[in-house]
C-alpha cells in the first residue's frame, strides 16, 4: 500500500534542470511513511518504492509515447534514486546517528539521504547522457532541492504528531474526566456503606445482648437459636459490607481519594455529566456555571457528590417541562465572615412548606418511580448535608418559593 502511493505521488512532478529529472513528491510521500510506520524498515519502504514506482511510471508512458528503450532509460536513474536512498538512510542511522529515530535526527537523516541519492541519480543520467551532469552547480541545486523537500517533510510530520498528541491528550482528558466522576460517585456509596456498617455492628451488638438475656430464661430452644441467628447473620453482614468496601477503596479509590480540585474544574466536570444526562433523557433543561471565585478543594470528590446530588434533583423536579439551573460560586466578604458561597438555583416547581422539615432526612424522597413503582432512596440531600457540615464545616440553607424556584445555598469557611 506503501508503494502503491508513492507511485500515485510520483506523478506529480516538477521537471527541473534536465529532462527526466523530476522534483517529485514521491519523494516526500515515502519519507513521510517512513517517519510514521515504525514496524516497516525505511530499507523496505525505499525499495519497494523503488520498484512500484518505476513500474507505475513505465505504464503510464509506454501507452503514452510507445517507445520502451526510452522509457527505461528515463525510470533507470529514478530506481537509482530509491535504491540508494534506502541504502544511505540505512547505513546513517547504523553507523552515524547510532540510535533510534527521533524529530530531531531525521530532518538530517532525509536531507543527506535524498542529496546523496540525488546526486547518484544524477551519475546514472550522465551515463545514459553520455555526458557529464553533476557539475558544482548541479550539486549545489541539488543541495536545494532536498533542503525544501526535507522542509516541507518535516511540515507534514510535524503536523501529523502535533495532530497525534492533540487526539491523545483528548482522549486521556475525556477518560481523567470520567474517572473522577466514577471515583467520586463510589466515594459517595461508599460513604453510605460505611454508615450502613456502623448500623449493623449496633444491631449485632443488640442482637447478642438480646441473646444472652434469653437463653436462661427457659424459652423453646428454637426461639434462643433464632436470636443467636440473628446476631450471627448480622456480623456476617457487616463483614459482606467491610469487604466490599475494601474492593472499593483498593480497585477505585486507591491514590484518587485524597484528589484536590478547582471548584471551577468540579463545576465544568458536573455540570457537563448532568447536561449529558438530560440530553440522554430528553429533558430540555439548560444548566449555567458561573464561577466568580474559584478556589482549592482538597476533597474534589465529595463536593462534586454535593453539586452532583443539587443538580439531579433540580433537574428532576424540573422533569420534561423544561427549565433553567444556575450554579453560581461567589466570594463572602470578611465582615460577613469570610470563606466562598455556592447557590444551586432552578426554576422548577418548588418544595412544599411541609416537606422542608424532612427534607434532609435519611430515606425522605417525594420522587416516586412510575415505571417500578418503587420510591427511590432518598438518600442524596442526606448525604449532601453530611458532607457540608461534618468534612467541609460548612452550613446548608434551603430557600422555595412553590410554582417559582428552589435555591439551595452551600456556605464555606476559609
Amino acid at each position: 500500500m506503501v508503494a502503491f502511493f508513492v507511485s500515485i505521488a510520483a506523478q506529480i512532478r516538477l521537471n527541473v534542470l534536465t529532462e527526466g529529472f523530476i522534483v517529485a513528491l514521491s519523494v516526500m510521500v515515502m519519507a513521510i511513511f517512513i517517519y510514521c510506520y515504525e514496524d516497516l524498515s525505511a530499507a523496505y519502504i525505499a525499495c519497494l518504492s523503488g520498484i512500484f514506482s518505476p513500474l507505475f511510471r513505465i505504464i503510464v508512458t509506454y501507452v503514452q509515447e510507445g517507445d520502451l528503450v526510452h522509457v527505461l532509460a528515463l525510470v533507470m536513474p529514478d530506481m537509482a534514486f530509491f535504491f540508494m536512498y534506502a541504502l544511505v538512510y540505512t547505513l546513517i542511522y547504523k553507523f552515524v546517528v547510532r540510535e533510534l529515530k527521533t524529530m530531531k535526527n531525521f530532518p538530517y537523516v532525509v536531507f543527506f539521504s535524498d542529496m546523496l541519492s540525488n546526486v547518484v541519480e544524477m551519475t546514472v543520467r550522465s551515463i545514459l547522457a553520455g555526458h557529464n551532469l553533476v557539475t558544482p552547480e548541479m550539486v549545489s541545486y541539488l543541495a536545494v532541492i532536498a533542503l525544501i523537500r526535507t522542509a516541507m517533510i518535516m511540515m507534514v510530520v510535524i503536523s501529523i504528531e502535533a495532530y497525534s498528541r492533540f487526539l491523545v491528550d483528548k482522549e486521556r482528558d475525556e477518560e481523567y474526566k470520567r474517572l473522577l466522576l466514577q471515583a467520586s460517585t463510589i466515594e459517595a456509596e461508599m460513604r453510605l456503606l460505611k454508615k450502613n456498617v456502623e448500623e449493623v455492628e449496633s444491631v449485632t451488638k443488640t442482637a447478642y445482648e438480646h441473646y444472652h438475656r434469653i437463653r436462661d430464661m427457659n424459652l423453646p430452644t428454637d426461639v434462643v437459636n433464632q436470636a443467636l441467628n440473628i446476631a450471627k447473620n448480622s456480623h456476617e453482614i457487616k463483614g459482606d459490607y467491610q469487604n466490599v468496601l475494601a474492593v472499593l477503596q483498593e480497585t477505585y479509590m486507591e491514590g484518587l481519594d485524597n484528589e484536590a480540585l478547582t471548584i471551577g474544574e468540579i463545576v465544568a466536570l458536573e455540570r457537563a455529566n448532568i447536561q449529558t444526562m438530560c440530553r440522554r433523557q430528553q429533558l430540555p433543561i439548560e444548566i449555567v456555571g458561573r464561577v466568580r471565585s474559584d478556589f482549592l478543594v482538597p476533597q474534589g470528590f465529595k463536593m462534586m457528590s454535593i453539586l452532583r446530588n443539587l443538580l439531579t434533583n433540580a433537574a428532576e423536579a424540573i422533569g420534561d417541562k423544561g427549565g433553567r439551573i444556575v450554579m453560581t460560586v461567589s466570594e463572602v466578604r470578611k465582615k460577613d465572615g469570610g470563606g466562598h458561597q455556592i447557590t444551586v438555583w432552578d426554576n422548577g416547581p418548588g418544595i412544599p412548606e411541609e416537606n422542608m422539615e424532612s427534607l434532609f432526612l435519611e430515606g425522605f424522597s417525594t420522587k416516586f418511580d412510575l415505571k417500578t413503582g418503587n420510591i427511590q432512596r432518598g438518600l442524596g440531600l442526606c448525604l449532601v448535608k453530611d458532607y457540608v457540615e461534618n468534612d467541609f464545616g460548612g452550613r446548608l440553607t434551603i430557600d422555595s418559593v412553590v410554582g417559582e424556584y428552589t435555591q439551595f445555598t452551600i456556605w464555606l469557611p476559609d
